[in-house]
Formats: C-alpha cells, sequence, structure tokens
C-alpha cells in the first residue's frame, strides 16, 4: 500500500487567498457603502442649502422693501442715497450675513415702484460648494386710502341707519359733479381689519368684507354684498375674505420748525374770528389749539399744511367749521413722535371740493379722534395709532364721505359712510407692494 502525503503549505495558501478574497468583497461593499452614505450627505446638504438660498435671498427682498418704505409716502431716495451705495442706476449692492449664509440685494429705481433683486448664498457643507439662488420682485404704489374704512384691530358699528357704500368723484357716470350721488352709487365701500374683529351688527356694508388670517367678524340684522343683496344677518357669497394685508407706516412730522429755513413757518393768521390760511404756504402752531363757536379755518388757496403739536379741537357743532375755497386743499397734521398723547375732535369738515382736497394726518401721539355733531364730512383721516369714533346725531342722515385709516374704529349712529373709490389714484400713496415675484 502506497501512501501520499499532504503539502500543509498549499492547504494554507489557499485559506489565504480565500481570506483576502472575501476581505477585498468586504472592503469593497463597505468601502462602496460608506461612499454611498456620503453621496446621500452631500445630496441632503446640496438640498438643504438650495433651499436655504431661496429664504435667503428672499430676506435681501424684506430688506428691499424695508428701505423703499422707510418714511410714510413713496420718497425713499433721500434715505437710500444716504445709506446705500450707488452705482449706475442701482443702488447697492447691499450684502448681509445671516445664520448659514448671506445675501446681496440691489434696488433699481423704476416706475410705479422699485425694481428688487437679491442674491442669497449658501455654502454645502462636505463640499465647500456655493449655491446661489437670485429672485426679482416689481412693485407699485400701495395707496393709503385703498378701502372704505380699514382698521389695525376692530370695527364695531352700532345704532340703526349706518350704511357704508361708494362712489367715484372722477366718474362722471357714478358721481355728481365730483359729488356723492344715491342714484349712481357703487358697492365699493369695502371694511377690513389686519387683525381683530369686524362686528357689523345692524349695518348695511355695500362692499367687500376684509380680515386678515387671524381676524373675525360677526354680524346682527345688518348685511355685507352688493347693492342688489339684502338677505338680513348674511353675507354674499364672495364678498368675504380673510387674507387682508396692509402697511399702516406711520406718519412723521411734515416739516422741521425752526431748522429747515426753504419751508415758511408763520403761525395761523388770526382774522375776526376766522383763521385764513393762504395756498402753498406750510403753517404751524405749537400747543393745543382750538376752534370755537363762530370760528373757522379758511383755506383760500392749493397745497395748503397747517401742522399742530397738540390736541385739535372744533368745540361747536353748528357754527364752527373748515371752509375750503374753489380748488383749495388742505393737510392736517396733529400731534408728535414720541409726545405726550393728543386727541382731535372734528365736526363740520371741507364745506366745498371732494375727499382728496382735505386730508387729516394722526402723528404717532395723536391716539385718539372724534367726529360728532350734526354736520358733513368730506375728507380722509389717516391716524394709525388712533381709536377713531364717528358718531352722528339728531333726525337727518349725516354723510361722511372719503376713506378712515386708524388702530380701530366704533361707528354709531345715524349716518352714511361713502368711500370715494377715486382716492386709490388721487389720494396719497403710504409705501409700496410686490406685484411680481420671479427666481432668475
Amino acid at each position: 500500500m502506497k501512501l501520499f502525503k499532504r503539502n500543509k503549505s498549499s492547504e494554507s495558501g489557499s485559506v489565504l487567498v480565500i481570506t483576502l478574497g472575501l476581505a477585498v468583497i468586504l472592503g469593497t461593499t463597505l468601502g462602496g457603502y460608506l461612499y454611498w452614505v456620503r453621496t446621500q450627505h452631500v445630496l441632503v446638504a446640496q438640498s438643504q442649502a438650495w433651499n436655504s438660498a431661496l429664504a435667503i435671498s428672499e430676506a435681501g427682498i424684506e430688506e428691499g422693501l424695508a428701505q423703499a418704505n422707510v418714511v410714510f409716502g413713496t420718497n425713499y431716495l433721500p434715505s437710500i442715497q444716504t445709506n446705500w451705495s450707488q452705482g449706475t442706476g442701482v443702488y447697492g449692492p447691499r450684502t448681509n450675513g445671516v445664520a448659514n449664509g448671506s445675501y446681496s440685494v440691489i434696488l433699481i429705481p423704476t416706475n410705479p415702484g422699485p425694481t428688487i433683486i437679491s442674491t442669497g448664498i449658501v455654502q454645502v457643507a462636505y463640499t465647500g460648494q456655493k449655491v446661489t439662488r437670485a429672485v426679482m420682485v416689481t412693485t407699485t404704489n400701495q395707496p393709503a386710502f385703498g378701502y372704505g374704512i380699514s382698521v389695525k384691530t376692530n370695527i364695531t358699528t352700532k345704532g340703526n341707519n349706518l350704511t357704508v357704500d361708494s362712489f367715484d368723484s372722477s366718474d362722471p357716470y357714478h358721481s355728481t359733479n365730483g359729488v356723492y350721488d344715491a342714484s349712481t352709487r357703487k358697492a365699493g365701500g369695502d371694511v377690513a381689519s389686519t387683525g381683530g374683529l369686524i362686528n357689523i351688527q345692524n349695518a348695511d356694508i355695500y362692499g367687500k368684507l376684509k380680515t386678515g388670517p387671524s381676524g373675525s367678524y360677526s354680524i346682527g340684522n345688518g348685511s355685507v354684498g352688493d347693492l342688489n343683496w339684502n338677505v338680513t344677518g348674511q353675507i354674499e357669497p364672495g364678498w368675504y375674505a380673510n387674507d387682508f394685508n396692509m402697511e399702516f407706516h406711520d406718519v412723521q412730522p411734515p416739516y422741521t420748525i425752526g431748522i429747515d429755513p426753504t419751508l415758511p413757518t408763520t403761525k395761523v393768521n388770526v382774522g375776526t374770528n376766522t383763521y385764513v390760511l393762504l395756498g402753498g404756504l406750510n403753517y404751524y402752531y405749537n400747543g393745543d389749539f382750538s376752534l370755537n363757536q363762530n370760528e373757522t379755518i379758511y383755506v383760500a388757496g392749493s397745497n395748503t399744511t397747517l401742522y399742530v403739536t397738540g390736541s385739535f379741537t372744533m368745540k361747536s357743532q353748528n357754527l364752527c367749521f373748515i371752509a375750503l375755497a374753489p380748488g383749495a386743499t388742505l393737510k392736517l397734521y396733529v400731534g408728535t413722535v414720541g409726545g405726550s398723547a393728543v386727541s382731535a375732535a372734528l365736526t363740520q369738515v371741507n364745506t366745498g371740493g371732494n375727499a382728496a382736497s382735505f386730508t387729516y394726518y394722526g402723528l404717532p401721539s395723536n391716539n385718539s379722534l372724534v367726529w360728532s355733531g350734526n354736520n358733513n364730512f368730506v375728507g380722509t383721516i389717516y391716524a394709525p395709532e388712533a381709536d377713531v369714533s364717528l358718531g352722528g346725531g339728531g333726525s337727518s342722515v349725516l354723510d361722511y364721505q372719503g376713506s378712515i385709516v386708524a388702530n380701530n374704529a366704533s361707528l354709531n349712529g345715524h349716518f352714511n359712510i361713502h368711500y370715494d373709490e377715486a382716492l386709490r389714484n388721487m389720494g396719497p400713496q403710504v409705501g409700496f407692494t410686490v406685484t411680481s415675484w420671479q427666481e432668475l
């Protein structure tokens, strides 16, 4: 019998080869898995950076809009010329860092509102690469008086025979010689609040009801809708929306007394129980101003301004009024910025002219305004920090022709509010709002 001796070194080599092969396979698998994991992390990081870049670019848009709306009105150029660098036809770039990136924004003066372009920049984790996304928005003027009544918080209507509707003083088919005519009225008397309660009670609103997303409304025996809508206690379908948004910019003093030599600062001229304000001049009264019985403010020309730093009070209901000559205009500013609280009490205002010819501006210290008595009012009130109270009296139904902007409004009584839709174009502009958004 012949015996063969097994080669142990050969067996050991085979085991080693197999072990090395398995190690290579396992290493390759593990390496592939780790590469796949890293790739997933990079893709996720790139996606997050991509999304973040858009959000950051929109932060730049917000800064541009804040600059465009830095003051009440549409004249942002003095501020941007002081605070932003100027290039050829543009202002900026303005660059700011944020938590996980930065943005660069430019503002281009265009009509009717500036164009804003913002680029968001984010660095991708793991790679160090940068992701950029650019957004361009166009803007347009936002009218201060775009609604019949617009407030920050609450609107309350009380009493009976209170109606809100609209007309258009610039349209002969919806006015008579520029004055409200019930036979040609419109259902544009919109009532709006950004964040409070609109309590209709018994009023008839011929217009739309608008609240912010967190706002609400209640209705009693009144109604809201088109001219032919008269269903008690209900709102016509499609005439309520909860997406109302408006900027309530505070009013600044119209001029600086004693500092700017280019502006006349003469006090009001006193006649026989009459204050005569000439056209084209800026008048100033330091302190509380009272208009007593048999006293009037007569405005003789256009582009007239009266600035009262204290309270403004019309004390008589029948023989005390603000009168405007044909073609005359008056801007009445009441209050200060950061001073003690002041109030206003108005009776008969604007015995001639349309709503755009008289504008009342309440500065931040003006926290209360009352219109009362047996008199009509033709004009506009812009007092975003004031609680405005309107109340009619007697047996006659009174007319308020114009528009109201306030902190909140209380309407009590026996009068009609006729919103002049021409104010959207004829009245002052509060600032700018976005009309289009485009990613570049």
